[in-house]
């Protein structure tokens, strides 16, 4: 807090700690005496016991059958599965990156995507996991995540939707192979950041609110 503050002086500017924590808001406002504004919310699931069975056996019984349902779409739509490193497949994901940002209303341009995630394979010793779904020679679609401190973070999805046989398939790349990944490594939750909360909710993720505190 003391740099900021010095640093803040330096640049007549107003410090501000953003998408903090409950616990870190708190301390951070009871420093600076100012009170925190909420951002957005976060979300996370929560992987009890040891295999996917338990992660299911966690949830009501009509979201089992829906993830049951998904599941098998994936699996019935023939997809073939693989997964990479990043720096093998980071201008093909940023593609697929960018066609899911303007499918929401935030264009994208390819070829920035495809760059901030060869940036991003290089700053983190490319130690992400990308599961990938092809057709033929075609990536369809993908979820990028890290292993860290008992938690995967999924960090980057993306898909074709021309060439994607289902809508729901894409939720197993989203969700369920990472999921299968983390009790692989012993992880115990899938962090999946902020947005789209309605859909990870129903697959069991809890949300907490996110904060942004003034330096005061």
């Amino acid at each position: 807090m003391t740099a900021a503050a010095t640093l803040a002086t330096v640049e007549n500017a107003v410090p501000w700690w953003l998408y903090v924590t409950d616990e870190a808001a708190a301390e951070l406002a009871d420093a600076c005496g100012t009170k925190p504004v909420q951002l957005n919310q976060d979300a996370c699931i929560p992987l009890p016991g040891t295999t996917f069975d338990d992660y299911l056996a966690a949830l009501p019984s009509k979201r089992r059958v829906t993830i049951r349902r998904e599941r098998r779409a994936f699996a019935e739509a023939g997809y073939e599965r693989r997964t990479l490193r990043l720096s093998e497949c980071a201008d093909t994901a940023g593609a697929l990156a960018a066609q899911l940002q303007a499918r929401h209303g935030h264009p994208a341009d390819p070829a920035v995507m495809a760059a901030i995630l060869r940036d991003q394979a290089e700053g983190m010793a490319d130690s992400g996991v990308v599961h990938a779904a092809f057709t033929g020679r075609h990536m369809v679609a993908f979820s990028l995540a890290y292993h860290h401190a008992g938690t995967v973070w999924l960090r980057s999805t993306g898909y074709d939707h021309a060439r994607l046989r289902g809508a729901h398939e894409y939720f197993s790349l989203v969700y369920y192979l990472p999921i299968e990944e983390a009790y692989t490594h012993g992880a115990t939750a899938l962090h999946l950041g902020m947005e789209s909360l309605r859909a990870k909710v129903l697959r069991g993720a809890t949300a907490s609110p996110l904060w942004a505190v003034e330096g005061g």
